[in-house]
């Protein structure tokens, strides 16, 4: 009998993330994530649940390259020589 609204595994948790490819629809990602599920012995996660987790951490990858695109763009700048202007980085909007 299948569990009810179940804590899901950090393993399985990592899992989805790892199993996520933002290419493949999140169906996919919920089969692959339910096969690893089952041979781990851990209840298979919901397509609902799935899908939650799998947009959850499509947007923190998102907002983390947001942040990260400014400062590669500065350290880029530094090593190529130039001197950046760093209050054009601080204002830049992105």
């Amino acid at each position: 009998m299948p569990d009810v609204a179940p804590r899901y595994h950090p393993k399985l948790l990592a899992l989805i993330a790892a199993l996520d490819d933002d290419a493949q629809p999140i169906a996919e990602t919920c089969r692959r994530a339910g096969d690893a599920a089952e041979r781990l012995g851990l209840s298979r996660p919901s397509y609902v649940h799935v899908r939650r987790i799998v947009l959850a951490e499509r947007a923190a990858n998102r907002r983390r390259k947001e942040l990260r695109e400014p400062l590669v763009d500065l350290a880029v700048t530094a090593f190529a020589g130039g001197s950046p202007d760093i209050r054009r980085v601080l204002d830049d909007p992105r």
